[in-house]
């Protein structure tokens, strides 16, 4: 298939789950359907919403849009799995109903795919909507990551990949399995860790999605409103490591930075978010920093006196998380919003 033949280029998939975003699912709409690729089609897959989602949709009269009510919600990634057994296409993209894409997104992470048939997942990086960042700043070179090595960098560096940013072969999901319903919060990350680990992706390094922070998307009610979403991703550091069985030895470095890191980002939460996560005993997240902690194998000195002190910090959280103004403290010294992700 060639990238230069209209005839010859496959159908992409843009599908857009939501659930209430009447006032933000028309700009997703908008940008899917003025990417400059030009064989695709817009799927919108509403979960039940009770607003004026329908609406909105029906406002436009582009035949390439497609709308698709779901009787009940079926949750997050429910609603996910929805989206791909419904998509028509030979690649497809899950585009969260509040961010956007620039018109050529679609077919920068195209152009690489179809250059190099090895691949199986595209992403690229990320602009938060208003905060002044060019768009240009973050755009970088093309890279692709051969298995096992994408697994790896996901590791290292929790930010890597942005959920709205993947475009994934059809194929690849019929191989991996659909989004798991185990990790109602985290399933994404789960699901991106699967891939990476069998199969080559790339960074689209030449575009970017654009996302919106606020109390009204997934990653606030996950990192902000509920430990659940901790309680997911310890759950599925757990699994993969149960997974890998005899090779585990040889991504210890990575699991044990990854690991290390979230168990520092329960006890920040627990300092910073107490007051959004109301009814969220601190007990609950320092427990989940204690069965991350377990995970980690240290495999130097260093790594050694790191889990130790670990532990200490652990032990003590519930205490130092409670005094007065910890959380605005620590912000302030990090320069953070309590917005922020």
């Amino acid at each position: 298939m060639s990238p230069g033949k209209e005839g010859d280029l496959p159908l992409v998939s843009i599908c857009i789950p939501t659930y209430n975003r009447a006032e933000m699912v028309g700009d997703a709409i908008r940008s899917a359907l003025a990417q400059t690729y030009p064989v695709l089609e817009v799927l919108v897959v509403d979960n039940a919403s009770t607003d004026r989602t329908a609406g909105v949709v029906a406002s436009f009269t582009d035949p390439r849009l497609r709308f698709v009510r779901n009787e009940s919600n079926l949750g997050l990634f429910g609603n996910f799995n929805r989206c791909i057994e419904l998509a028509r296409g030979a690649f497809v993209h899950i585009l969260h109903s509040d961010d956007t894409i620039p018109p050529g997104f679609t077919r920068a992470c195209m152009d690489l795919i179809l250059g190099h048939p090895e691949v199986a997942m595209t992403f690229t990086p990320s602009v938060v909507q208003g905060s002044g960042v060019s768009p240009e700043s973050v755009h970088r070179k093309d890279r692709i990551f051969p298995p096992p090595e994408g697994f790896r960098a996901m590791l290292r560096d929790r930010g890597l990949v942005a959920c709205p940013s993947v475009m994934v072969r059809r194929e690849v999901y019929a191989g991996t399995g659909p989004f798991s319903l185990e990790y109602p919060y985290s399933s994404d990350l789960y699901q991106w860790l699967k891939i990476s680990r069998r199969h080559a992706i790339a960074l689209a390094g030449g575009t970017h999605v654009a996302y919106r922070q606020g109390p009204h998307t997934e990653s606030y009610r996950l990192l902000f409103e509920s430990p659940l979403g901790y309680v997911d991703t310890a759950r599925i550091y757990a699994r993969v490591i149960g997974e890998l069985g005899s090779d585990r030895p040889a991504f210890t470095p990575e699991l044990n930075l990854a690991v290390t890191r979230f168990v520092k980002d329960c006890l920040y939460a627990m300092c910073t978010r107490r007051r959004q996560m109301q009814g969220a005993s601190p007990s609950l997240l320092a427990g989940v920093a204690r069965s991350a902690w377990a995970l980690i194998t240290p495999i130097s000195f260093r790594e050694r006196v790191g889990k130790a002190v670990l532990r200490i910090a652990i032990f003590f959280s519930p205490v130092y998380s409670a005094i007065p103004g910890i959380g605005r403290l620590i912000l302030a010294l990090q320069g953070k919003k309590e917005i922020s992700y």
